[in-house]
C-alpha cells in the first residue's frame, strides 16, 4: 500500500476516473498535485493543491511535478460523448504529447514511477477484446483514441521509468470487485471494470514492482 510520505502528480483528474482516484488516494492520507485545465471541476479538499495548467506543456508539468513521488495519468482523447462515432474534442495526440512532457519532467526531479491508464485492444492485447470492439476500432473514432493509446505506451517503454500501462476493459459503473488481471490474453478478460475499480487499482498498484515496466489488462472479476 502507499505510504502517506508520497505526494501523487495526477494528470486528467478532473475526468470520471480520475476525480475517483484523488478522491481514494486522499482517503489514505496521500497529498495530491492536480494539474488541471479548469480548477472549478475539483472541490477543494485536504491534501489537494490544484493547479490549473496543460499536461502537454513540459513548464506547466515541471511547476506541477515539484516535491512528487509519482505520477498517474487518466488523460484520454475525449469525445463529444461516449458515442464511438462522435467526434473528438481535444488534440489527437493528447495522451502522447502529455506523457511526453511528463516523462521529461520526471527524469529532471529523478520520480521513477508512472501509472497510465490505457485501454484492452492496445498493442499486442487486440485479441483480448471481442471481435465487434475490434471493428468499431478501426472504423470509428476509437481509431484516433487508440492510436493515441499505442502511441503514449510507446513514450512509456522508451523511457526506461518503471512505468505502468492498465489496459482497462470497459468502464461501466463504480462497484469495487475483485481485479482481474491478464496477460497474453490470460487469463482470459472479462468485459467491464468499473471506474471506481480502475481507479483504486491504479492507485494502489504504484509501489509493486511486480507491475513495472508491464501493460496489465485488468478486468472485474
Amino acid at each position: 500500500m502507499l505510504q502517506q510520505d508520497q505526494r501523487l502528480l495526477v494528470l486528467g483528474a478532473s475526468g470520471r476516473t480520475g476525480q475517483l482516484a484523488v478522491a481514494y488516494a486522499l482517503e489514505k492520507g496521500i497529498s495530491v498535485v492536480a494539474l488541471v485545465r479548469d480548477p472549478s471541476k475539483l472541490a477543494p479538499r485536504p491534501g489537494l493543491t490544484v493547479l490549473t495548467g496543460s499536461p502537454e506543456k513540459l513548464d506547466d508539468i515541471r511547476r506541477a511535478i515539484t516535491g512528487c513521488t509519482a505520477v498517474l495519468s487518466f488523460l484520454n482523447n475525449n469525445r463529444r460523448s461516449d458515442s464511438p462515432w462522435s467526434k473528438p474534442v481535444g488534440p489527437a495526440r493528447l495522451m502522447t504529447n502529455a506523457i511526453t512532457s511528463a516523462v521529461a519532467a520526471m527524469k529532471e526531479s529523478g520520480i521513477r514511477r508512472i501509472v497510465v491508464l490505457s485501454a484492452a485492444g492496445v498493442g499486442d492485447s487486440l485479441r483480448s477484446v471481442p471481435w465487434i470492439w475490434r471493428k468499431l476500432v478501426q472504423h470509428s473514432n476509437l481509431k484516433i483514441t487508440y492510436e493515441d493509446h499505442e502511441a503514449q505506451e510507446g513514450v512509456l517503454r522508451s523511457s526506461g521509468l518503471d512505468w505502468t500501462a492498465v489496459r482497462a476493459t470497459a468502464l461501466a459503473g463504480n462497484k469495487l470487485k475483485r481485479t482481474r488481471i491478464s496477460y497474453d490474453n490470460q487469463p482470459k478478460p472479462r468485459m467491464t471494470i468499473s471506474r471506481q475499480q480502475t481507479a483504486v487499482f491504479m492507485v494502489d498498484c504504484l509501489l509493486h514492482p511486480e507491475f513495472f515496466a508491464k501493460a496489465p489488462v485488468a478486468s472485474a472479476e
